[in-house]
């Protein structure tokens, strides 16, 4: 089984920013990066607003630039998975105007027509006019692409269940019935869903039993540093979910999403905004962070995970840092793989160097138990579970 290698995808000075102030060449040079660190798979997020700015209209101008993306990823050899309804990205939540509620969010702002504002989004899962706008998306999207041979998959969100969360269990499996249905219906290329590591230490109606049912191929995001109970150096914590993912769902998983915040000094704590509270956050030399990721690679690969996306490509040009989110979400600056001048961290190195590495290594077979009875304490579960795998799988390495 192919590992793949991959990473999401920002550009370097304009973030989510990027399908407003569109630049075909500045695409081709940064996927040009990408292409010389030996990457397979590049993961794209469609910005809701700047596709579909009203309910009933599709952007033609977004459309016309994402089939420049996917032509220079064509040329470069890059698979591509596009992610619909952005939606919740890097601690806070991007929506159109006609999304929005009357009411606050109860963690994160919104940004939304170049305003931050304390709103949070209609009912996403079960509103009806909403419903047949998302359908427009899906189908425009996926019908003008479905043959393009850029595409690796469809994401159908990013971590939504940060924007609202269902009511119930029953209507987060309603709603994603529904759009994979959409998507197949207008598209033969695989499907998969951007849940995390919450949808696995918490209840927010996402089981993934059921977001199995509508998945070609499973995902999870987790990161080590986010984690109350390990080190956020923990080489084994990200694999360990790719392998319970796996056992909730029965299905092969992508890691879709990790990857370690840095500096390049030693490694600090720092106050930093995770929606609308502030909190300590981890900066992690990069050298440890190098090593840090090596050792998580070869143990994603071991457990049997089909691949791993790395979040994100750069960090962020200081020209965007007194701008939402990074204006206080300071450690959503430093997650690339390239620093904010455009030069290769070494975790890149680890990224460009890993498949010459996958020879010498074997998969094993890791086996684990989860009760059927998972959500009624899932963290609980989830911290049960990881302690036995880790009897298993050796003790951590690194700190």
């Amino acid at each position: 089984m192919e590992f793949i290698l991959g990473v999401n995808y920002w550009p370097r000075k304009k973030a989510m920013f990027w399908w407003k102030e569109f630049e075909e060449e500045e695409v081709r040079e940064e996927f040009s990066v990408i292409r010389e660190l030996k990457l397979d798979v590049v993961r794209i997020f469609l910005l809701w607003e700047d596709f579909q700015p009203l309910p009933e209209r599709i952007s033609k101008t977004s459309i016309k630039n994402l089939e420049k993306v996917l032509d220079i990823a064509e040329e470069l050899r890059l698979g591509v998975i596009p992610t619909f309804f952005i939606g919740h990205m890097s601690g806070i939540n991007w929506l159109p105007e006609w999304v929005l509620s009357k009411k606050p969010h109860e963690r994160f702002f919104t940004y939304s027509n170049g305003k931050v504002l304390d709103l949070g989004a209609r009912d996403i899962y079960e509103d009806t006019d909403l419903l047949e706008a998302e359908r427009l998306l899906l189908e425009t999207v996926a019908s003008e692409f479905d043959d393009h041979p850029a595409i690796y998959a469809w994401d159908i969100s990013n971590e939504i269940d940060n924007v609202r969360i269902p009511k119930t269990p029953e209507a987060g499996k309603r709603w994603l019935k529904f759009v994979y249905g959409v998507l197949k219906e207008n598209s033969s290329k695989p499907v998969t869903f951007g849940i995390h590591q919450e949808d696995i230490q918490e209840n927010k109606h996402f089981h993934v039993w059921d977001v199995a049912r509508f998945n070609d191929i499973l995902c999870m995001h987790a990161y080590s540093v986010y984690t109350d109970f390990t080190d956020p150096l923990d080489p084994y914590f990200v694999p360990f979910t790719c392998l319970l993912t796996q056992a909730l769902g029965g299905k092969d998983v992508l890691m879709e999403e990790f990857g370690m915040p840095t500096t390049g000094g030693k490694t600090q704590k720092i106050l930093s905004a995770t929606g609308k509270h502030t909190t300590k956050h981890y900066l992690i030399n990069e050298e440890d962070a190098a090593k840090w990721l090596e050792k998580t690679l070869k143990a994603l690969y071991e457990v049997g995970t089909i691949g791993a996306i790395y979040w994100n490509f750069s960090d962020y040009h200081e020209s965007l840092w007194d701008i939402p989110p990074f204006d206080k979400a300071i450690h959503e600056r430093f997650f690339g793989l390239l620093r904010s001048d455009g030069s290769l961290k070494p975790t890149a190195m680890v990224m460009r160097n890993f498949k010459d590495k996958i020879g010498g290594l074997k998969r094993k077979k890791v086996e684990i138990e989860v009760p059927e009875n998972y959500y009624d304490d899932p963290k609980g579960n989830l911290v049960r579970l990881y302690s036995e795998f880790r009897q298993k799988f050796g003790p951590v390495e690194g700190s």
